[in-house]
């Protein structure tokens, strides 16, 4: 009979369960193939009917206006940038793949245009895209068509362009309405100025309108917060997200925290932030989606970011772009010349492709479950009596709802939600595939990453912004 030592995951107490939140670490389930398999494989997955799971695009767009404090993502100034020249390559690799087999074989139900900035680009430049896919593609009548950016650029130009195309959602990073700590930030717009961007936008009655809120920030305290909340609420939105602040050491805003120039909310206080933002949500009537994200009306369904975590298989277009099909991850080349020198030789700019998963759908399941709040063990291993020790310890200290094999998160526990589900993951590896860390154990013994490249030391691997960007 199998055993399983699940005592080094227990949470410490009720006020801090863990020592620090965990960033998402994307979990390696799969190794690269080698350059010479690359074209061929990638042949056999274009021409190979993708079906099974809802499936997904995603386009990348690699500029930015400006570069925010906390941002650890900032790549190419668009200033030094023709854009239409990326769009016209960016077209270019869509057609490459738009008419074959793994495309073509089932609806796509989602497109979401991230980055970057995507709303950085000139009005017309992503309705050209959008028009392209909505006359090549198979796209599902109710397809979520997503343009992420900030409040600054929706201008009427741009957002009657966006929604004459055929986008019908819009999510903007606001991180926060308070002007001082907007302008700590690197952000320029002040709160009278996005209340009344949103209430434009919102007159046309025509896209899911959805916030991104962040907590953690300078300066911020509870009351700050609560106006932060008290505007979204009585905004016209469909959705909003609170999202905590997660500092990547290379930031500006790290530098001036590490320099003493600056201080942030502590973890404690961040639970408490989180805490403040779904109760108060909860009693104005919105709906706990997922973990970070609340929807006000039907109208919002935050699709293509709950069905990533389901294991969706997504196309991937632009450079920096990252996508997964029937299991195998891609990264497209991060330097524009490269991306466009291999696209004028008709190739798709592939970076890396990894070879088929080593760990089964259990691992999606247990994504999508954390991010519902709902973890149902017996769904992913014959072994689930083996939890019940961390089960009952969890519910003890207040992570858990119930002491049953059906876990259900409390709020506390959908804040710590990244250091459960890293805990969970690491245990139903050794008991699901107990080869996949034998494997890996070789390769750290011989000082390699899952890139076959030198290993980096746990402390400097970044978190991805969105579950697009895989490495």
């Amino acid at each position: 009979m199998k055993s399983l030592d699940v005592s080094p995951f227990y949470a410490e107490n009720a006020t801090l369960p863990f020592k620090n939140r965990w960033a998402v670490m994307p979990l390696q389930v799969s190794l690269p193939l080698s350059p010479q398999d690359v074209a061929p494989q990638w042949q056999i997955i274009q021409n190979t009917a993708l079906t099974g799971k809802k499936r997904l695009i995603y386009i990348h767009i690699p500029f930015c206006d400006i570069h925010c404090q906390f941002c650890g993502f900032y790549q190419n100034p668009l200033r030094k940038f023709n854009t239409e020249t990326y769009i016209d390559y960016l077209l270019k690799e869509i057609s490459l793949e738009i008419h074959n087999k793994a495309m073509q074989s089932a609806p796509i139900h989602a497109i979401y245009f991230g980055g970057g900035t995507p709303s950085a680009l000139a009005a017309g430049q992503l309705a050209r895209v959008i028009r392209y896919f909505k006359q090549h593609a198979p796209l599902a009548p109710d397809c979520e068509i997503t343009i992420e950016g900030r409040i600054s650029d929706f201008d009427d130009e741009r957002v009657d362009s966006y929604i004459d195309a055929g986008a019908n959602r819009f999510s903007i990073g606001v991180q926060t309405f308070n002007t001082a700590i907007r302008q700590k930030l690197g952000r320029e717009s002040t709160e009278a100025q996005i209340i009344n961007r949103f209430e434009r936008i919102a007159l046309r009655d025509s896209v899911a309108l959805v916030c991104d809120l962040m907590f953690g920030l300078p300066n911020q305290t509870a009351q700050t917060w609560q106006r932060d909340l008290d505007i979204a609420n009585n905004l016209p939105l469909d959705g909003v997200d609170l999202y905590s602040l997660n500092l990547l050491s290379t930031t500006p805003l790290a530098k001036s925290i590490e320099n003493k120039r600056i201080e942030i909310p502590s973890v404690i206080d961040k639970c408490d932030f989180y805490h403040q933002g779904a109760e108060f949500l909860a009693k104005q009537g919105w709906v706990h989606l997922t973990n970070s994200h609340w929807a006000k009306t039907s109208r919002e369904r935050n699709l293509y970011n709950f069905l990533i975590k389901q294991g969706s298989n997504f196309f991937a277009f632009g450079s920096c772009a990252g996508g997964r099909l029937g299991g195998q991850s891609f990264m497209l080349h991060r330097d524009l010349n490269q991306y466009y020198a291999q696209l004028d030789q008709g190739k798709k700019p592939i970076m890396t492709l990894t070879g088929k998963p080593l760990v089964g759908e259990w691992l999606y399941q247990l994504q999508a479950g954390i991010e519902k709040g709902r973890v149902d063990l017996t769904k992913l291993t014959p072994h689930y009596q083996l939890f019940e020790p961390l089960i009952a310890q969890w519910h003890q200290v207040g992570l858990l709802k119930n002491k049953d094999h059906c876990m259900f998160l409390t709020l506390s526990g959908r804040f710590w939600s990244s250091n459960m589900l890293q805990a969970l993951q690491k245990l139903l590896l050794q008991l699901n595939n107990p080869e996949y860390i034998e494997l890996q154990q070789k390769r750290a013994q011989a000082g390699l990453s899952n890139n076959g490249k030198p290993a980096m030391p746990h402390s400097v691997i970044k978190k991805a912004k969105h579950p697009h960007n895989i490495s």
